[in-house]
């Protein structure tokens, strides 16, 4: 009974903790990895925040544009341009009567819509009055203006006074990213007292009147505008590559998927000499504006693939120069808010910035995860390659439905992960190796460090080998009378004479698979079946097989070396050799400093033990070399080799007997 000031005692298996930290050390390479992804990950949203990325990002979103499949050739705009040619006839500004005439032989053709690109806040005489009318007795009819920017000292441009405080109006500014590219479009903009909508929208929504398609609140989102079957949410300022960009008003991404007919577009002097069909007019949108270079009224765009077919005469609709004239930009966003309407299309758009954060996140931790496969260069690159092929093609299927996901980020944040992460491997590596061959150069059959180093990953851990339960075959070696052979030679004659033994002795072990684990005086250890553990008995057989067929070619060896040493006056020498197969931990033993690998275990003693033996009454039956094995190994060999039974024998320390063999031949040869 315990009473209640007694404290019960509370027993801790340490035993089942010891695995720990060898865990932890075995997936160290694994989690630096991780974690320099991780770091390469904080690096890429730094660079992405601070906008250093948004460059690149802009060019493969200018890629995207251009691969895109465009949309069908749309037959509803027709272009009216006034050329350089057009300016030497009719002058420059063009009069407002001849304004008057285009407009009214353009009417005759019964468009739905017909937007002018001209500023025309200031009359042009002669035929100002006659312009008036026209406007006036043409609903049809819609005009550009300019919203402006105060602060930019970029003054605002009114319309016509005909057309002033009329819903026939709309403004033609475009915002123009710093690489100076025109990527977005405006459909609103507020200047705190009214709402001004851009001259696309206008002239897109009178063309939409007949199917009853008018701007409403998405049913989700009452700020999103939805037209027809499309939702058109405004372009935060974050999208895409896009960094703390301004988003002034209501804007959205061109897709310049439009194709516009080039057989579509004429020129001011054939609308006034009547070289225009009114066929070609009826229920279109028609455009006119100035297409002269000298009217500098252009834009540089992504992409030049909107026109469906060759010119047939030279307009500069789409400079050489990647500009096109500011008519021809209108006509490729009223197709673009028409395709939105009527045919469903989606816009562009980003996704949310935890989503785009993870798709970056999910590319830096693959390029650590390719370093870790520890192929070679040309097998990483490989594999590297690839990565970025898949990392393109997601990207690719993702932008055809519409989504821009960052491509720049993730191609550098995998590229540096690989990188990074394959350094440091290449750092574990060469630490490990070093270890490795601390250990074992010069000791191991080249076999035997080829498997040490691809099994390093469940040998090395924490700058040690880790702990190993092992059945291996031990093999000791000694040289019997070695004191009486030592005193009849000089100390200089000893070490060469011992050099040229222990070096047959060493090129007899390498040569079967073992590794010499030391030398202690005149006497050889050597195992086999180490560092890696044996999976299956075939295996441990193996190791068993060669170490006596290692046994036999030792005392061939040393038959060899003694007829050479006879002949140069040496003494002669005959071996002992113990050999057991049983299980033994082997591991790095000593502290950081120093230390080698070591086994222990009962069947160490053993094995030393049969070498050992009754060492004065069991001579060599071929005068060189004995050859004692135990009945463990014996049960491993399958009657291979010829063997004579000695008894049973209780070494010293030891509880059970155990059976004792000389091997005197290999019975295969």
């Amino acid at each position: 009974m315990v009473s209640c000031c007694e404290k019960p005692m509370i027993r801790v298996d340490k035993a089942r903790w010891r695995w720990l930290p060898e865990r932890l050390t075995r997936w160290r390479a694994p989690v630096v990895c991780l974690l320099l992804g991780h770091l390469v990950f904080a690096g890429m949203v730094g660079l992405w925040q601070a906008g250093m990325l948004q460059a690149l990002e802009l060019l493969g979103y200018d890629q995207g544009l251009r691969w895109q499949a465009p949309a069908p050739l749309d037959e509803r705009i027709v272009l009216i341009g006034e050329t350089e040619a057009d300016i030497h006839r009719w002058g420059y500004p063009l009069p407002d009567g001849v304004l008057a005439e285009a407009l009214e032989r353009l009417a005759q053709g019964r468009p739905r819509v017909i937007g002018v690109d001209k500023y025309r806040d200031i009359p042009v005489p002669p035929g100002s009055e006659r312009l008036d009318q026209v406007l006036r007795r043409h609903p049809e009819i819609v005009w550009v203006t300019k919203f402006g920017n105060f602060a930019a000292h970029d003054p605002a441009v009114a319309p016509p006074p005909a057309l002033a405080d009329t819903d026939r109006t709309g403004f033609s500014d475009i915002p123009i990213d710093e690489d100076g590219l025109t990527r977005r479009g405006l459909l609103f903009l507020d200047d705190g007292r009214q709402v001004s909508t851009a001259f696309a929208l206008v002239m897109a929504l009178r063309y939409l009147r007949p199917e009853r398609i008018v701007p409403q609140g998405d049913s989700q989102y009452s700020d999103h505008l939805r037209l027809g079957a499309t939702t058109i949410p405004p372009l935060e300022t974050d999208a895409g590559a896009y960094v703390r960009a301004d988003t002034a008003g209501y804007q959205y991404l061109l897709d310049y998927r439009s194709r516009l007919s080039a057989a579509r577009i004429y020129t001011l002097t054939d609308l006034l000499q009547g070289r225009l069909p009114a066929v070609q007019l009826a229920d279109k949108i028609v455009l006119l504006g100035g297409m002269a270079e000298s009217l500098r009224d252009d834009f540089q765009i992504p992409t030049r693939r909107f026109l469906a077919d060759a010119l047939s005469f030279p307009i500069p609709a789409g400079g050489a120069n990647g500009r096109i004239a500011g008519v021809v930009l209108h006509a490729l966003q009223v197709d673009q808010l028409l395709r939105f309407a009527l045919a469903g299309d989606s816009p562009i758009r980003g996704l949310p910035d935890c989503a785009e954060a993870g798709w970056l996140w999910l590319w830096c931790l693959a390029g650590a995860g390719l370093a870790l496969s520890r192929v070679r260069f040309w097998g990483l690159l490989t594999l590297m390659a690839g990565a970025l092929i898949l990392l393109a093609g997601i990207w690719w299927i993702v932008f055809l439905h519409q989504i821009w996901l960052p491509l720049a980020a993730p191609v550098l944040g995998l590229t540096a992960a690989v990188a990074l992460s394959a350094a440091y491997l290449s750092v574990h590596d060469h630490v490990e190796r070093r270890l490795l061959m601390s250990l074992f150069a010069r000791q191991a059959a080249p076999e035997v460090a080829d498997m040490l180093w691809r099994e390093r990953a469940r040998l090395v851990a924490g700058g040690r080998l880790l702990p190993q339960h092992l059945t291996a075959t031990v093999l000791f070696a000694d040289i019997r009378g070695f004191a009486s052979i030592a005193e009849n030679l000089e100390p200089a004659q000893l070490m060469d004479w011992l050099n040229v033994y222990m070096a047959a002795m060493t090129q007899a072990v390498m040569a079967h698979g073992g590794m010499v684990r030391q030398y202690v005086g005149d006497e050889v250890m050597a195992l086999f079946g180490v560092p890696a553990p044996r999976r299956v008995e075939a295996e441990v057989a193996r190791d068993a097989a060669r170490a006596v067929e290692c046994a036999l070619a030792m005392g061939e060896r040393l038959r060899q070396l003694n007829a050479d040493w006879a002949q140069h006056g040496l003494p002669v020498a005959a071996v002992r050799i113990g050999i057991y197969t049983g299980p033994l931990v082997a591991g790095s033993l000593g502290d950081s400093q120093r230390f080698e690998y070591a086994v222990v275990g009962d069947t160490v003693n053993i094995a030393s033990r049969l070498e050992n033996f009754d060492k004065d009454a069991h001579h060599p039956v071929d005068g060189f070399c004995r050859v004692l094995v135990g009945d463990a190994t014996l049960r491993y060999l399958g009657g291979r080799f010829q063997v004579t039974g000695l008894g049973q024998v209780r070494f010293k320390g030891k509880k059970q007997e155990i059976a004792v063999y000389r091997v005197d031949g290999d019975l295969s040869e």
